[in-house]
């Protein structure tokens, strides 16, 4: 029986992708040990899986919307993390590690104790050199953020310089169609487009839809959602629609700040996504690559508001194949929003493009692609099965 361990960054986006491949591994006679953040023990477990609890380290808010301030934040993480997975593994080390591409402690973790391993990527996979064109150098070693990384990677032992590091051409797990994929050509063999992994979500309640009106889907996802501003311009737009709307507004807003609530409006902290994109006519979406997909999946068009780097990356890619429409988040109002909707709605073009690429996320792999990836990675160190 192979011992898998996966580590990952304490984020729903990163969370998500990875819970039904726990399930299947689990279901298959793996046993699953997980590290993340204290806040998702719960559905880690639920899954099937051990958690581990990494120590947050993290300001509160929301994550940088800077690039290279996400990059030192990330290395934060990694520096805390490695000691408690050294611990935690010292007398029961896994047969190979499933890490996700920002959670480096559990590649160091790989590296050092000279165990198989394989990359998980819930959004686009990153081409090799990619920091060199984000951030217009050389080389990462004239940054400091990196050359500070060069140091933890230098008092770990390993023996490379950070290029290197994250060079390496292990198995790759991406949680998207190669299809929806940045510059595929640019990325080796050793990439498996598995698609999204859509499981069980019974940890997020469940939710049906009304009859005799379509639905309409707001959310910002569950960092960017401190914009009382934004919601209020989703309420007035919402009064003159005619849908029924369900919106998703975080922990950070008080839902009595945002005034009256318009008939057939259904205002809540988080929302069973999936059971509410099944029946959605449209998405107002930041655009982050987990609800993207769930989205596609479900063949549902997306207006998208993007609230950061990733998320302006997503929604650049989501427009130019004609699957919604972009809005800039200083552009919203009532009326850009209610546009926007009807237009993404009832445009043909929009229709079939989304229903095109429903049916290439369907075709996808998912949990059980990317099992089998994991397993073979184990099975050549020669793990039992």
């Amino acid at each position: 029986m192979s011992h898998v361990l996966f580590v990952n960054a304490p984020d729903h986006g990163h969370v998500n992708p990875t819970l039904a491949v726990v399930t299947e591994l689990v279901s298959r006679g793996c046993r699953v040990s997980y590290a993340v953040g204290e806040d998702f023990a719960p559905q880690v477990r639920a899954a099937g899986a051990e958690p581990v609890v990494l120590p947050g380290v993290r300001d509160a808010g929301p994550p940088p919307e800077d690039l290279m301030a996400g990059v030192e934040m990330y290395h934060r993480d990694a520096e805390a993390a490695l000691p408690v997975l050294e611990a935690a593994f010292a007398d029961d080390p896994p047969d190979v590690v499933a890490y996700d591409f920002v959670a480096f402690a559990g590649k160091i973790l790989a590296r050092k104790l000279g165990l198989p391993m394989v990359q998980l990527s819930p959004t686009h996979a990153l081409f090799p050199g990619w920091e060199r064109v984000a951030f217009g150098v050389e080389t990462v070693a004239e940054l400091p953020v990196y050359q500070r990384f060069q140091r933890f990677l230098d008092a770990n032992g390993l023996g490379c310089t950070v290029e290197d590091f994250q060079g390496t051409t292990d198995p790759k797990v991406v949680f998207v169609p190669r299809a929806f994929q940045m510059s595929p050509e640019l990325l080796g063999a050793e990439h498996t487009f598995a698609g999204p992994a859509l499981g069980d979500r019974a940890f997020q309640g469940t939710w049906r839809p009304p009859s005799g009106k379509p639905v309409l889907l707001i959310s910002l996802g569950s960092c960017f959602t401190d914009q009382p501003d934004f919601f209020r311009a989703c309420l007035d737009m919402t009064a003159g629609l005619g849908w029924h709307t369900v919106l998703a507004i975080g922990r950070h807003v008080d839902p009595a700040a945002l005034g009256p609530v318009p008939d057939g409006v259904e205002v809540a902290p988080m929302v069973p996504q999936l059971d509410v994109l099944a029946s959605a006519s449209a998405f107002v979406t930041h655009a982050g690559m987990g609800s993207l997909l769930e989205s596609l999946y479900h063949g549902v068009p997306m207006v998208a508001v993007p609230q950061m780097a990733e998320q302006r990356l997503n929604a650049a890619r989501l427009t130019e194949l004609g699957l919604g429409v972009t809005l800039d988040r200083a552009e919203v109002t009532a009326q850009t929003l209610h546009n926007a909707v009807l237009a993404v709605s009832s445009d043909p073009g929009i229709e079939a493009n989304v229903q095109a690429m429903r049916e290439t996320v369907r075709a996808c792999g998912g949990a059980v692609e990317a099992a089998d990836v994991i397993e073979k990675a184990a099975i050549r160190e020669g793990a039992p099965l």
